[in-house]
């Protein structure tokens, strides 16, 4: 519910023609095949309802191609937009066996279609802006402090400690709570954070590679931690999945000192 409410806050409605009720087809998906999808139109949207489903497109060039994975875990749904304004919503499953792994996806599956809203409701050129789109993101990171935390993965370094205490999947976004410590008795003056998706050991293993999330918002960023206080921040990033082999990894790094802690999880 809350994905389709952020559909609307970006300037969109459903037709009436998406009032109709019409069932869903399945889609089947696993962790050792990819499903491709073959949209009649290029793919605008594409949004999954589990984080044990990923869904991918090309957001910088539009294709009418989306690629789907899944891990074992619960049934979710796929909602997409092409950008002809078509709605296509299929429910998700995951399967051992998949039989074909392409789906030529026609127009008549569509369930509906999108349009403007028209003049002092609509977002100019059905977009949002990006100073909107910072203001939704900041929005949504004063939300997520307010949650319960449901995590406590700390690494303590010397007098310093980093604990990842949140994370949340929204749409294409993950939103990730980071506390920092800083117990010493001299200030820590940040200099950045970073993340990273790692694969096999750096020391051991020659095929390592690591993939860093770039943050697409950063909510309360510290400039100093002062001795004896500790300070959260919300970093957001696009969605990811780590596979069994893969750890995340988070680099906090002080300004101009050899002061650091390196988290890795899973």
């Amino acid at each position: 519910m809350k994905r389709l409410i952020l559909l609307w806050s970006m300037g969109f409605v459903f037709s009436a023609q998406a009032r109709t009720i019409k069932k869903l087809d399945t889609i089947y998906a696993n962790s050792t095949m990819t499903t491709a999808l073959f949209f009649p139109s290029e793919i605008k949207q594409g949004i999954t309802g589990s984080d044990n489903f990923i869904f991918t497109y090309n957001r910088e060039k539009e294709q009418n191609l989306g690629l789907l994975k899944a891990i074992n875990g619960i049934d979710s749904n796929l909602l997409v937009i092409t950008t002809d304004g078509k709605v296509y919503s299929y429910i998700l499953k995951y399967s051992e066996h998949i039989e074909d792994p392409n789906r030529f996806i026609t127009g008549n599956e569509s369930i509906g279609h999108i349009k403007q809203i028209q003049e002092k409701e609509r977002v100019s050129n059905s977009t949002i802006s990006i100073t909107d789109n910072k203001d939704i993101l900041r929005k949504s990171c004063k939300s997520f402090l307010k949650l319960p935390e449901e995590l406590n993965i700390k690494k303590k370094t010397g007098n310093l400690k980093l604990s990842l205490k949140n994370m949340k999947y929204q749409g294409d976004n993950v939103f990730l709570l980071f506390e920092i410590e800083n117990k010493s008795p001299i200030r820590f003056d940040y200099g950045f954070l970073r993340i990273f998706k790692i694969n096999g050991n750096q020391k051991r293993n020659a095929s390592y590679q690591e993939v860093q999330l770039n943050p697409i918002y950063v909510d309360n960023k510290p400039i100093q931690i002062v001795p004896n206080t500790k300070t959260k921040m919300v970093y957001v990033v696009p969605k990811f999945h780590l596979d069994k082999s893969e750890k995340l990894e988070v680099r906090l790094q002080e300004l101009n000192t050899t002061r650091n802690v390196v988290l890795r999880w899973k």
